[in-house]
């Protein structure tokens, strides 16, 4: 028993790699680097994401956290980084599977982050060039 719960309280720390409030904390932290372009991607990508998964009901974790992974790896650019934070994801989305959430909403918030994450990158290099 306690090794199931061990097993259950990590994989709820896991997905809180795409939470709304570690988003919120990655958008502060790129907000300090002045960089406007950067800062429009992710802020876009965020309130595009949101009201997809509000009207079409996708699931939180797996398209934030993809998009937070995503645009901090091109804010890196390091490969140690994109490794470790993409091992991070991969164990973040098992630990939804672990956890019994819907595997189509999983889906779902992958596409939409996916999404998001497109029409950001477009939107704001038309303006930044």
């Amino acid at each position: 028993m306690k090794t199931e719960n061990f097993l259950e309280k990590n994989a709820r720390d896991l997905i809180s790699f795409g939470s709304p409030v570690f988003f919120l904390l990655a958008l502060a932290r790129i907000a300090i680097t002045e960089n406007y372009s950067y800062l429009g991607k992710v802020a876009i990508a965020g309130i595009l994401f949101f009201l997809l998964i509000y009207f079409l009901k996708g699931n939180i974790y797996s398209g934030l956290g993809l998009i937070i992974l995503v645009f901090l790896n091109m804010h890196y650019n390091d490969l140690r980084f994109m490794i470790f934070a993409s091992l991070v994801y991969v164990l973040a989305m098992a630990s939804l599977v672990y956890l019994k959430e819907d595997k189509m909403k999983i889906l779902k918030g992958i596409f939409f982050g996916l999404l998001s994450i497109g029409v950001s990158y477009y939107i704001m290099n038309a303006v930044f060039g």
